[in-house]
């Protein structure tokens, strides 16, 4: 399947590719297959640091999520005492929880100015 996929990207770019060509040099213009880079939408301001901060924790209910956000709080509270941290058990748990408006509202209402988010499954 990779090399059906990679065949297909080298015939799409030799189809693209323009040749133009004068007595002096050959230029080449070739266009992205992978389609656009441009950041479309912009995050929330970097804090400068989490001292004093209130830090919430948000699961979509994946991989371990029940020892791992103790574990990376542990190591947070460890390197920053002045934090303070919202488990995640106080918010909704799921991929289909997370980015809802009611979710927000709930990170909003506890005052969070920073989210630890995840995990992967």
């Amino acid at each position: 399947m990779k090399r059906c996929i990679r065949m297909g990207i080298v015939i799409s770019i030799c189809f693209l590719l323009q040749v133009v060509t004068s007595p002096s040099a050959t230029t080449l213009s070739v266009y992205n297959p992978t389609g656009g880079v441009e950041v479309t939408q912009i995050h929330a301001p970097r804090l400068s640091d989490l001292k004093g901060k209130t830090i919430c924790e948000l699961s979509n209910g994946g991989w371990e999520d029940h020892r791992i956000f103790p574990a990376i709080r542990e190591a947070l509270a460890t390197e920053i005492p002045e934090a303070k941290f919202i488990a995640l058990d106080l918010f909704p748990i799921g991929s289909e929880s997370v980015d809802k408006d009611s979710t927000i509202d709930l990170v909003l209402k506890k005052g969070c100015q920073a989210v630890i988010t995840g995990m992967a499954g």
